[in-house]
């Protein structure tokens, strides 16, 4: 998967939101300016609760006219439509979840797939195409390549791309650094414990819902914990706290094989002076097992 690329249905979800308050609504919403936004580009932001913790991962997609995309892992679709509905009282701005099939591509070789199904690249942004869509979703913290197709454009990749199961696109999305929404964090998590935010947060725009927490960590503090990643040679399922000379200092997120090298690989969300290379103790269902803190990308670097 990782020499070349693969398609995996159903990791990522389209919400549509539609009308002519649309991008100021949005706009009071997420951490992304919208309104800066050229057409065509995708950027990504931050969903959060009023309080400033993490609710979902976006990528806005910017049309031409008063309808905004909003790209987010399909574990949060729920919680993106849940929240937009609860904030939108007289505006001009219907919420709609575009039910067409996606596909995300992910691989060095993406972009030769595209070629193969006549899709247009659609390089840093998105494109519309005659059965739907292609958008670039880059990892926040790696170079590896990664595409979502919507709609008949899906289909056209499936059938020349080369199949993935969803265990084997979770060791790469965590090998690529990228966190799970209600997996690797929901609404206790600051979205600082999950890494550098400049490239999802607007530090310019004017207010939007969860910005006092993170204009203050930005400015003047720093969080405890820190979303780590884990390694061993063994192939288990990493669950529960994570030990460093027996005193807990985290606990396992998620686990998934390897893709790197034999045995498993997870996230942790660990306490931040716990350095790079440090060996500590994490539990499974059946033992407890060596691990070792690297840094991201392990991939695609």
């Amino acid at each position: 998967m990782i020499e070349q690329h693969a398609a995996v249905r159903g990791q990522h979800s389209l919400i549509w939101v539609r009308g002519k308050d649309a991008v100021t609504f949005l706009d009071a919403l997420i951490s992304q300016s919208i309104g800066s936004a050229q057409p065509g580009s995708v950027r990504r932001s931050f969903l959060l609760t009023p309080q400033g913790k993490m609710r979902a991962l976006l990528w806005v997609l910017r049309t031409g006219d008063d309808a905004v995309g909003l790209l987010t892992q399909a574990s949060t679709v729920e919680t993106v439509i849940g929240d937009l509905s609860r904030f939108r009282f007289r505006v001009d701005a219907q919420i709609e979840l575009d039910a067409r099939p996606t596909l995300t591509l992910v691989g060095p070789t993406g972009a030769d797939a595209l070629l193969a199904a006549e899709i247009p690249r659609p390089g840093e942004g998105w494109l519309q195409t005659p059965g739907g869509l292609v958008a670039s979703l880059p990892f926040a913290a790696s170079q590896l390549s990664r595409f979502v197709l919507v709609g008949d454009t899906a289909a056209a990749v499936t059938q020349s791309a080369i199949s993935a199961s969803a265990e084997s696109y979770a060791s790469v999305r965590i090998a690529a650094g990228e966190p799970l929404g209600n997996i690797d964090f929901d609404d206790s998590t600051i979205a600082h414990e999950l890494g550098p935010v400049d490239e999802a947060v607007d530090f310019t725009k004017g207010c939007y819902l969860g910005q006092e927490l993170i204009a203050r960590i930005d400015s003047r503090g720093r969080v405890t914990k820190r979303l780590r990643t884990v390694v061993t040679s063994d192939n288990v399922d990493l669950t529960g706290a994570v030990l460093e000379s027996a005193t807990p200092v985290g606990t396992v997120t998620s686990s998934a094989p390897n893709p790197t090298t034999p045995g498993t690989i997870g996230f942790a969300l660990i306490h931040h002076k716990t350095e790079t290379g440090a060996e500590l103790t994490a539990r499974t269902h059946q033992a407890e097992v060596l691990v070792r803190v690297v840094d991201v990308p392990v991939l695609g670097a």
